[in-house]
Order: C-alpha cells, then structure tokens, then sequence
C-alpha cells in the first residue's frame, strides 16, 4: 500500500524531485536500521530510513515463501486493496491502464482531528532482472485527471493531497523464498506535526508489509 505517514526533516516539500527520490531509493548506499519488529503470522519486519533531498524515507522489509508473481500481482491490484488493506482506504480507483501501467487515485480515512488523505498516482509493474517491481509516483490532478479530482473534493470536501508519495515494492526470489521489499518517500502535508509523521510511519510499515503477505497466502491458498 500506498498508505504511509511520513514528514519532512530539512527541505520543504516541493524542493525534493521526483528523479532525486526515485535514484535515492534505488541507490543501497545510506539505509540504516532503525528497528526489527515481529508481526504475528508473518516474521521479523526490518525497518530502515534514509534521508533523499530532506525527505526521510523509509524501506520495509521480511521474507515469505509466497511466489514474486503473485506478490507483484496484488500491489498492481489498485480496486481490490480496500479490502485487504488495514486502514481505511475509502477509495481506490484505477482511472486508466491496466495492471502494467496504470493512473490510480486513493482516499484514505483518518480519525479525527486529523483530515483525510488522497493522492493520485502512476504506477508501473513489471520484471526487473529476476525482481518483480511495482513502482509509483505523484500525478498532477489538476491537468492530469480534474474531472477524478472534482470527484474527490465532492466526496472528501476536507481531505488533503500529500505533496510527496513516490515508492515502489520489490520481490525477490530466494530459494523457496522471495524477499519483500517496501520503499516510500512521502510527505503527508496538512496539518499532521512531523514529530507526529515520523511515529505512524515506522508503526504503519509493517502493517503494510503483513497486509500483503496475508493477501497472497489468501490467494495462493498457503
């Protein structure tokens, strides 16, 4: 999921590119463990940040004998992830594409005081060398998709765009196992305190990660 709450800690926003985000993520050089959790019915979750152009990104990762192709095949499945996902995903529209290539918008549901959320995305899905890759990164709506976007401001009057939402899962296999790996630069925007950001976005990670482990078994019958 697409569904984490992170801040910045020294530029703003609009200072950090997508290009920059996109090559910082790829790049190995620079992660550093924060913590290890374990998640019942899943296993150890290792959580680790790295800061790209002053935006504190984070990379989730575990380990699940669940085949790469089904993996990559529910992070591109965008309608159905309301159903599986733990949070409150309201919305999850793919506008066009297909499960490959495809622009997609999704609402997300906070308790209050905190506003709800909503970005519009590209994303991409595919091989990269043995790895099965999903990709994502924002979409202007305002050019883009206005009339998707007059649909969520009817529907979600208070709801705040994030500024920043670029990321990708990577599954790799291993053996009997494929490594699952989840990495995201975002910037929730709005009227969430960093300090307040950068606690549910270590807390939320692993959930995304169980989320999807569990969806798979449940499709593949493991």
């Amino acid at each position: 999921m697409t569904t984490i709450l992170l801040s910045l800690l020294a530029l703003p926003a609009q200072a950090a590119t997508t290009a920059g985000l996109r090559a910082g993520l790829a790049e190995e050089a620079g992660w550093k463990e924060i913590t290890r959790k374990d998640v019942a019915d899943v296993g150890e979750i290792m959580i680790r940040h790295k800061e790209i152009e002053g935006v504190d990104c984070l990379e989730g990762s575990t380990s699940a004998a669940l085949p790469p192709d089904a993996l990559l095949a529910a992070s591109a499945d965008i309608p159905n992830q309301p159903s599986w996902s733990s949070w409150k995903v309201v919305a999850s529209v793919r506008l066009s594409g297909d499960t490959k290539a495809l622009d997609y918008y999704q609402v997300l549901d906070n308790p209050s005081p905190i506003a709800d959320r909503y970005w519009f995305l590209h994303g991409t899905a595919g091989r990269v060398g043995d790895d099965r890759v999903f990709t994502w990164e924002l979409v202007d709506p305002v050019t883009a998709w206005p009339a998707a976007l007059a649909d969520v401001a009817k529907g979600w009057p208070d709801a705040v765009m994030t500024r920043v939402n670029v990321g990708n899962w990577t599954f790799s296999p291993q053996g009997q196992q494929t490594r699952i790996r989840y990495r995201i630069c975002t910037d929730a925007g709005g009227n969430i305190p960093r300090w307040v950001g950068e606690i549910a976005a270590t807390k939320t990670l692993p959930t995304n990660i169980a989320d999807i482990v569990k969806e798979v078994r449940r499709r593949v019958g493991g």
